[in-house]
């Protein structure tokens, strides 16, 4: 399924590209999102779909009245969308504070403060630091933004002020607490932001929208409009219809991926003590996996049913040895796929985000 997923987008051809329209509709780039970026596949066909949609409700008050009936549902997707979009820019700053800041510094601890090239390094760290809770502050004051969900953000402010008085006393005790604060922040809020960023995706009231944009769609049938923005418009409600079916199956695909994971880490931990855990509980794994890798040609689910065979044979041997280096193999093979998916899901998470403006500019022409 997900595997497939990207390809299947790749050989859509968007209906309209940046490259080859520059003119701006209701202040938004057709095949272009907010940055600048090239919008194809589906994205880009939706977008341009009810951007054509906003200008035939500017020309015929028959389209205006049909969508004016379902402004409710317009307006819901919208600010799930933007959710879900806030939600995924939060996770991928976090990922960053991980690999650019965190890990750096970490590993610059090891040298500070008698190395001078050190110094000048956790400066330049100070400084990413610093422009990642700047762009975390500026996300917070969003409207979609729970606020009791981002209280630690003033933590990350905090160890900006510690690490910059670190490097200007050389003071290695004010450094580890640097690395103390940033390592509680990334003990838990990737995890609770992946938690809220899945929720949203799997509250996403597309379903509706479709439904209305159907019906909306039934209306221009009756009426004299041009026939370019008419196609245009339905050709956008097929590709939102497209990603709607993907984020669904991703979504419970997603959650098949988690229920497992949670199942093998709980043998993981306890592995080494005895195989009581694993032996309990193998059965269920299979149960529960098969389904998500046996049907796939593609060479992660062949490692997958390979690791499967081992560690069946493994168990049978008696060689708890051998158990033990079958089940790590079998591990890794699952919590990498699962961190695919987890990759592809937050990927349409931002594909769906570029929806929420051209849905924006339609309840203008409404309200």
């Amino acid at each position: 399924m997900s595997a497939n997923m990207g390809d299947e987008n790749e050989k859509k051809e968007p209906k309209v590209h940046a490259s080859d329209r520059s003119t701006a509709v209701g202040g938004i780039n057709i095949g272009g999102d907010v940055s600048g970026n090239i919008i194809i596949g589906a994205p880009a066909e939706a977008v341009g779909g009810l951007l054509a949609l906003r200008e035939l409700m500017q020309r015929s008050r028959d389209v205006r009245t049909a969508v004016i009936s379902f402004q409710t549902d317009f307006r819901v997707v919208q600010e799930q969308v933007d959710r879900l979009g806030d939600y995924k820019d939060v996770h991928d700053l976090l990922h960053q504070l991980q690999l650019h800041c965190y890990n750096e510094i970490v590993q610059a601890a090891t040298r500070f403060p008698n190395d001078q090239l050190t110094i000048d390094n956790l400066t330049n760290y100070a400084l990413t630091l610093e422009a990642i809770h700047e762009e975390l502050k500026q996300i917070s004051v969003r409207p979609s933004m729970p606020k009791h969900e981002l209280g630690w953000i003033d933590d990350l402010g905090l160890a900006k002020a510690d690490l910059l008085n670190a490097i200007d006393l050389l003071d290695e005790k004010l450094l580890k607490k640097v690395i103390w604060r940033l390592n509680q922040i990334l003990s838990t809020r990737p995890a609770r932001i992946n938690t809220l960023l899945n929720h949203s995706a799997r509250q996403l009231r597309l379903p509706a929208l479709l439904s209305a944009l159907a019906i909306v769609s039934e209306t221009l049938t009756s009426l004299d409009l041009d026939t370019n923005k008419v196609d245009a418009f339905q050709s956008g409600v097929n590709a939102l219809a497209v990603l709607e079916q993907e984020l669904s199956s991703l979504v419970e695909e997603h959650d098949s991926w988690q229920a497992l994971d949670i199942l093998l880490r709980l043998i993981a931990a306890s592995i080494d003590r005895d195989l009581v855990e694993l032996e309990m509980s193998w059965a269920d794994v299979k149960l529960r996996a098969e389904p998500l890798y046996i049907a796939y040609p593609d060479e992660w689910a062949n490692a997958l049913k390979r690791e499967c065979s081992a560690l069946d044979e493994a168990l049978m041997s008696s060689n708890p040895a051998k158990v033990r280096r079958s089940f790590r193999s079998y591990h890794r093979r699952a919590t990498e796929r699962f961190f695919r998916v987890d990759i592809h899901l937050k990927a349409l998470c931002g594909d769906m985000r570029k929806i929420g403006m051209p849905l924006a500019s339609v309840l203008e022409i409404v309200q």
